[in-house]
């Protein structure tokens, strides 16, 4: 088997994991920031909320009913954002988006963080293949359609 076939393999076991068990979703208490994206069109809805520190995203929870790939991609762009400056959350989401149209702006997997460079996409490489699927990029875009809701009035 080619390592690209079983790379691919190892991304939809992730996406079926994390879909399956999110480790973010639910609520934040008090949250600072909270964004909503719904997709008319197959019904996936999310909810982003926020706890910023500092200017960085210290907490974030989702609440997300829709598709497996929706569901995973609240789940991971949760986990990659956390701990983030905000401006460093909003170039993710860049990048992630360009990713899944096969844009590339910039040498790919890094974005500048201060002195040191820090990993842009992670495991959200995991959606990469959505670039043949087109219909399904809006799922796995939805939770970053959130995210910039909630980051909207943010001033960093």
């Amino acid at each position: 088997m080619s390592d690209v076939i079983e790379g691919a393999a190892l991304y939809d076991r992730l996406i079926v994991e994390r879909s399956r068990t999110p480790h973010f979703a639910g609520r934040i208490e008090q949250p600072d920031r909270v964004g909503e994206g719904k997709n008319p069109l197959c019904g996936d809805k999310t909810r982003v909320e926020l706890a910023l520190t500092d200017n960085h995203i210290s907490q974030v929870r989702h609440q997300t009913r829709g598709c497996a790939i929706c569901l995973a991609a609240a789940d991971l762009m949760a986990e990659r954002i956390t701990g983030l400056s905000v401006p460093q959350a909003r170039e993710v989401g860049q990048r992630f988006s360009a990713m899944l149209v096969q844009e590339t702006t910039t040498p790919p997997g890094h974005i500048s963080g201060g002195q040191q460079e820090t990993a842009a996409l992670g495991q959200l490489e995991a959606f990469a293949p959505l670039r043949a699927h087109r219909s399904r990029i809006r799922c796995a875009e939805l939770p970053w359609v959130a995210l910039k809701e909630a980051l909207v009035h943010v001033d960093i």
